[in-house]
């Protein structure tokens, strides 16, 4: 699996992006919880995680506007990022173990903020 969601992308009850080491991963769970994972070690270490379990999430979608939204089943958003307006805007989930939204032009503008951390 890829460690970038790129405009327009998104992810599904189930699906997760990987870090290129492999060391963590960033899930919509069934549960509607989008999680960031250690799993290092052979363990499942939530790090970060967008407190929406419980909600029946659609899809998780890196929208063109620069904004990270969680979506219910009714199209109503459960969670968002907060950073629309930074139109074309990506996610990358890094080998530090932080999970990043960037510009185009490389500037971050939103972050998990768990670097380092497992």
């Amino acid at each position: 699996m890829v460690n970038i969601l790129q405009p327009d992308e998104a992810l599904y009850p189930g699906d997760q992006l990987n870090s290129n080491n492999d060391d963590y991963i960033f899930i919509l769970q069934d549960d509607g919880n989008l999680v960031l994972y250690c799993v290092a070690y052979e363990t499942y270490n939530p790090l970060w995680a967008s407190g929406t379990n419980g909600y029946p999430a659609q899809m998780c979608i890196m929208q063109a506007d620069g904004n990270l939204v969680i979506y219910d089943p009714a199209g109503d958003p459960l969670w968002a990022s907060g950073t629309n307006g930074y139109d074309d805007s990506y996610l990358i989930i890094q080998d530090d173990g932080n999970a990043v939204i960037y510009t185009p032009y490389g500037d971050p503008v939103w972050a998990t903020g768990t670097n380092g951390e497992c």
